[in-house]
This record gives structure tokens, C-alpha cells and sequence, in this order.
């Protein structure tokens, strides 16, 4: 299996990002999340490529997914304490297209409108 990646995050997935996706990058690298997937032109062939990841996946889906596993992709639940899930999470919604808005959760708009209108 041609599938493990020591190569580091590219470095255009890191510029500009807050300290918790920063730390998500450094949990992405720590679980050897690359072994599967790909981020640019390297990494594993098994799982999806990442680099758009968060165009097809909302937060709630990528927890799901991360937490939960599903089709080829184990679960990490037990593997990840809730604080490096929520940093992974953050990086992995900056895996969008610059032009592109990454994937969101129509309720918790409508949600957020309540609450303000409430004030």
C-alpha cells in the first residue's frame, strides 16, 4: 500500500490561519491524517483529498466524520481528545477554494437570526 506521507502540510494551507487552525494543521500532521488523504500533490491515495474538503462537508458533518468515521475511514473518537477534534476541525474548514465559501448549516443561520431578533 503506497499510502504514508511524512511530508509536511503545504505550506499555502497554513499562511493566515488563527492559532486553533494552526493547531488543527499540527493535529492533522501528529494523527498522520496524510497517510490517507491528500492535501496538493502528496499524501495518501485510500481517503478523499482534502483540498476542498470543507466546500463539501459542514462543521457539524466534518465532527461527524472525524468522530464517527464512515465507509473506508475509521473512527477517531477515542483516538483524538474533544480539544485537538475542535482544532482538526477548524484546519480542516479552511479547505476551500479562496473564491468559495466553505459548506454551512442553513438552520443555524435561521437559529442566529432568533436570537438576535430576541435581543
Amino acid at each position: 500500500m503506497d499510502a504514508w506521507s511524512g511530508a509536511p502540510i503545504p505550506s499555502t494551507n497554513v499562511i493566515g490561519l488563527t492559532p486553533l487552525e494552526r493547531r488543527g494543521a499540527l493535529v492533522f500532521q501528529a494523527k498522520q491524517c496524510r497517510n490517507c488523504h491528500s492535501l496538493g500533490e502528496s499524501g495518501g491515495q485510500r481517503g478523499p483529498s482534502l483540498d476542498q474538503v470543507a466546500v463539501r462537508l459542514t462543521e457539524d458533518q466534518l465532527v461527524r466524520q472525524v468522530v464517527q468515521g464512515d465507509g473506508n475511514m475509521p473512527a477517531y473518537g477515542r483516538n483524538l481528545t474533544p480539544a485537538e477534534t475542535t482544532a482538526l476541525v477548524a484546519f480542516l474548514e479552511t479547505l476551500h477554494p479562496s473564491t468559495q465559501q466553505p459548506a454551512r448549516d442553513a438552520s443555524r443561520a435561521v437559529v442566529r437570526e432568533a436570537e438576535q431578533g430576541a435581543r
